[in-house]
């Protein structure tokens, strides 16, 4: 019997190079590439209205829980599940850790109720083998961490850091306290968010990574594209789900 490939998904606040990291981490593991939402041709049209609704057209928080967790069913049956029956590894960028980052800690949705809502949406699906648990959700998830202002400046989400914002940015030891956003162009509706909301979900990934050792594993996503590589894989490697 083929053993069934292992499941590992980059999580971590937007700007963190997440998309990036999971290519050439699929690439080093010769695994099978997805995202979240996305992943499949469902999962691209969720993630449009997702990411992309105009502001009067937008989702209530509620609704988007929703909907994130109606793609991830979808992407868990028709994509992750198989390819881990048939024993290749899997590289998600996103997964469960963002809906409760997003619409648990950021919009302030019940913590239980997502975690039901989640593990409703990643059971195994009908007539799949056994071999995969009951649940199925990333055997690795790794955060790559960064400074909430080295972030923002990533995604150019602020015309520029100053006041009350900076002094937000200040209440975190990682974050640069000199940091400028710089102009570019408009991001996606979540990562367009106000400040306050970003904190938020910011310090929730650490809460989740502490809050689930064995799962969940940091990376200082601070430096060159090829050194957070080198840390992603060496993290990955040495994480007892690789194991076998």
């Amino acid at each position: 019997m083929t053993a069934r490939g292992r499941y590992i998904a980059l999580e971590g606040f937007d700007g963190s190079g997440k998309s990036t990291q999971a290519e050439m981490l699929a690439s080093n593991l010769d695994a099978v590439l997805t995202r979240e939402p996305g992943g499949t041709p469902l999962g691209e049209a969720l993630r449009e209205v997702l990411l992309h609704a105009a502001p009067d057209e937008a989702p209530s928080a509620r609704t988007e829980a929703l909907l994130f967790c109606a793609d991830r069913a979808q992407h868990i049956g028709t994509v992750v599940a198989p390819a881990l029956e048939a024993g290749r590894d899997v590289v998600t960028d996103r997964s469960y850790g963002s809906t409760l980052a997003y619409q648990g800690y950021g919009r302030g949705l019940p913590l239980d109720e997502l975690r039901a809502l989640i593990d409703y949406a990643c059971r195994r699906p009908a007539g799949a083998s056994e071999e995969l648990p009951d649940v199925v959700l990333p055997d690795v998830v790794v955060l790559l961490d960064v400074p909430l202002a080295d972030s923002d400046r990533r995604v150019h989400r602020l015309d520029r850091v100053g006041g009350e914002q900076m002094s937000l940015l200040e209440g975190d030891s990682d974050a640069d306290p000199d940091a400028e956003a710089l102009e570019g162009d408009g991001p996606d509706r979540l990562e367009g968010e106000a400040l306050e909301f970003a904190l938020r979900v910011w310090r929730s990934y650490r809460e989740l990574c502490d809050a689930e050792p064995d799962r969940w594993v940091r990376v200082d996503a601070a430096g060159s594209v090829d050194e957070v590589a080198a840390r992603v894989i060496e993290a990955v490697a040495s994480h007892p789900a690789m194991a076998g």
